[in-house]
């Protein structure tokens, strides 16, 4: 995490893990000016990214994606009530997946799972993702991933800021794509 030298962004790169709530508001409580969240994550952990959510929500913080966001981060993403998106980022989604060392039964497993994957298409509706988007990534295997570029996320009416990055994008990195899946399925 580092803040921008004017005080007004947070800059998150990396997984959302367990000291990630924590950390976000250490440096909100250090860096009182903050505005916004930029984030580019390709997931972690749901608890957390709810977590900060709220923390962001309830400080009137915007949640932004330049690059990529995926799983967890799009939880965060979609959860914020201010949230942008550059026109370069895309957003990935997929079924949820627990540890494989993660000590349950398989059937509390399996239960586990469905109701984190109900909870998901109920964070992706409440954000107004349309039916065939969260069908998309509900048909996703976790070991895979279903990206969505900022452009089809607009047409597809969901609500968010988009915000032009031509100017500060670097050419050919996260090349934005329409729904396509992660290379290597």
């Amino acid at each position: 995490m580092t803040a921008s030298v004017d005080g007004r962004a947070l800059y998150v790169v990396g997984v959302i893990g367990p000291r990630f709530e924590r950390d976000v508001r250490k440096a909100l409580r250090r860096h009182r000016g903050i505005r916004e969240l930029v984030i580019e994550s390709p997931g972690g952990l749901r608890a957390q990214a709810f977590k900060v959510a709220r923390l962001v929500n309830a400080r009137g913080v915007t949640v932004r994606v330049e690059r990529h966001c995926a799983s967890a981060c799009v939880l965060l993403w979609a959860l914020a009530r201010s949230r942008e998106l550059d026109a370069g980022a895309r957003i990935g989604l997929h079924r949820s997946s627990l540890p494989t060392d993660f000590p349950l039964p398989p059937a509390m497993r399996a239960d586990l799972m469905r109701r984190n994957d109900r909870e998901t298409d109920a964070v992706l509706r409440a954000a107004g993702f349309p039916e065939r988007i969260v069908a998309l990534g509900a048909d996703t295997p976790a070991w895979s991933m279903s990206w969505f570029s900022a452009t089809e996320l607009q047409r597809e009416g969901v609500p968010f800021v988009m915000r032009d990055s031509a100017a500060i994008a670097t050419p050919g990195a996260y090349a934005s794509s329409e729904a396509s899946e992660a290379r290597g399925r």
